[in-house]
């Protein structure tokens, strides 16, 4: 758990700073006003809020999120950074230590020598990873767009046109910009404190979207919410689920290297799910498969690392 803590500390810095050195510029500044710099105004006004801010930020921002109740997500997590206003301290650090310089000369010199800190410290936008050839006309990816469309059309045959879906929720957005006939039970996500309805029909959709996030699902908690919803459609990650049983993670597909959640299955899941769940085959591709039948669930199809089941109620 504390290992946790201190790996959520990391990601919250890395989220935003990139290499790190553009923090490092934000930190040298601090030192700078707190041991060179003699106005009092200035430490009142800059630098004593920013050490509240970095112990609120580094220290109990992540234990408050970890231990008592989650305040935010992999996606989001590197804005609170945006407090610090690191650019605006930064520059200020920058003035105030060629002010501190005798001398043009010198000034000029300090000041050439600090533009390539200026950009070493930051990451080059225009990379692959931000501008590349989308996979689709959405922009989405391509898995996600082949079941939203699967899901679609067997509603559009069978329902009332409109997909109420469980889905883990590092696929969510993408099934909401999709279609607005694709409703999820819990919005965005509902692991990371997105829901602050206190009735139970909301905790048990919290409690629904942690339990599939895991590798043993809790199916007894997952159904009570999505019958409750009357959600239709389960989609299942086969990367980290697994039911307690051998995994059917042929290919091999693997984590996000960024993920630091926690995918242990909660307390009685194991125990409750043993026996009711077994792998089998999908009679027409041979793609291994779970048999969810003793929870009210039929096995649609497999698309790459996900699963799609359709709930069957009397």
């Amino acid at each position: 758990m504390v290992k946790d803590y201190i790996l959520d500390i990391v990601h919250l810095n890395n989220d935003f700073t990139g290499n790190g050195m553009f923090m490092a510029l934000y930190f040298v500044t601090l030192l700078f006003i707190a041991f060179y710099i003699e106005d009092r105004r200035l430490k009142r006004l800059i630098l004593y809020p920013s050490m509240v801010l970095i112990a609120g930020i580094y220290v109990c921002l992540p234990a408050v999120n970890r231990f008592v109740f989650h305040v935010y997500d992999d996606e989001i997590r590197g804005r609170f950074n945006w407090l610090f206003m690191a650019t605006a301290i930064a520059a200020m650090g920058g003035t105030l230590m060629v002010s501190a310089v005798k001398g043009r000369k010198k000034q000029v010199l300090l000041t050439i020598s600090l533009i390539p800190v200026i950009f070493l410290s930051g990451v080059f936008q225009i990379t692959d990873y931000r501008f590349k050839k989308a996979d689709n006309l959405y922009k989405l990816p391509g898995v996600l767009i082949d079941m939203s469309d699967a899901m679609l059309k067997d509603q559009k045959d069978n329902g009332d046109g409109v997909v109420r879906l469980v889905a883990p929720y590092e696929t969510a957005s993408a099934f909401r910009q999709y279609s607005y006939d694709i409703e999820l039970m819990y919005g965005e996500d509902a692991t990371y404190g997105r829901i602050w309805d206190l009735r139970q029909a909301a905790l048990d959709a919290v409690w629904a979207c942690e339990n599939i996030a895991t590798s043993c699902p809790n199916m007894e908690l997952v159904n009570k919410a999505a019958d409750h919803y009357d959600m239709e459609y389960l989609i299942l990650d086969c990367t980290y689920t697994d039911f307690g049983l051998e995994s059917i993670n042929e290919a091999g597909y693997t984590e996000d290297e960024n993920f630091v959640g926690d995918r242990t299955p909660r307390e009685g899941a194991l125990e409750n799910m043993k026996g009711t769940v077994s792998v089998t085959a999908d009679p027409g591709t041979g793609n291994p498969c779970w048999d969810l039948t003793a929870w009210k669930l039929e096995y649609m199809g497999t698309y790459e690392r996900y699963l799609l089941y359709r709930y069957v109620r009397d």
